[in-house]
């Protein structure tokens, strides 16, 4: 007699991804085997197959989820604030808070940039476009409410982007309440030049 096999679920994918996050999370990469995984998920290891070919696949998977998940973030954090300017605050802390909330995700990005230069794929290359992409709309809109006026756009995207990961990485915990709002302020006053006055180097 046949055996049914069940209909592979988003909920079942989800738990395995969810299980695969906290064990890189613990370990390195290659000490986490396929079934550590279905145990942690609490599936038999057959079933963890019947989802993903193998280890490389399954976290290939886990990052492109989690891009999803970080630009939805900030999609949302925009939509929540009623100016540029409190958009840009409300983005700088959804990135800290996304971040610190998946201590391991910023490993799993590294490990899977080095797989791009292997492979030519990687879930956050194509993320980073988009994310691009958010802030030069947000810069454009500032300028246009008179919010603020981005000097460079690109660079200044890159500069506060850049700087928001060393944060993440090196910054002290527990993070101050009011730090996205600080950072936002300094990079303001640094790139803004709405109202600044041309100063001239003295010898």
């Amino acid at each position: 007699m046949d055996v049914p096999v069940r209909t592979k679920t988003p909920q079942q994918a989800d738990k395995m991804l969810d299980a695969a996050g906290r064990l890189f999370g613990a370990s390195r990469f290659h000490e986490v085997r396929m079934e550590d995984i279905a145990a942690e998920a609490e599936v038999g290891k057959g079933t963890i197959y019947r989802y993903f070919n193998d280890k490389e696949e399954l976290f290939l998977a886990l990052l492109e989820r989690s891009a999803r998940q970080f630009l939805d973030r900030l999609k949302e954090e925009r939509a929540r604030a009623p100016c540029p300017r409190k958009q840009l605050q409300r983005i700088v802390a959804g990135i800290i808070d996304f971040f610190d909330t998946r201590p391991h995700l910023l490993d799993l990005i590294q490990r899977a940039e080095v797989l791009q230069d292997q492979k030519g794929t990687s879930p956050w290359g194509n993320i980073r476009e988009e994310v691009m992409e958010l802030m030069l709309d947000l810069f454009k809109a500032g300028r246009e409410s008179g919010d603020f006026d981005i000097r460079d756009p690109e660079l200044s995207a890159l500069f506060i982007l850049g700087a928001l990961r060393s944060i993440i990485r090196f910054g002290r915990q527990p993070r101050p309440v009011d730090l996205a709002k600080r950072l936002t302020d300094i990079f303001l006053r640094g790139a803004d030049v709405s109202d600044v006055t041309q100063i001239t180097c003295r010898n």
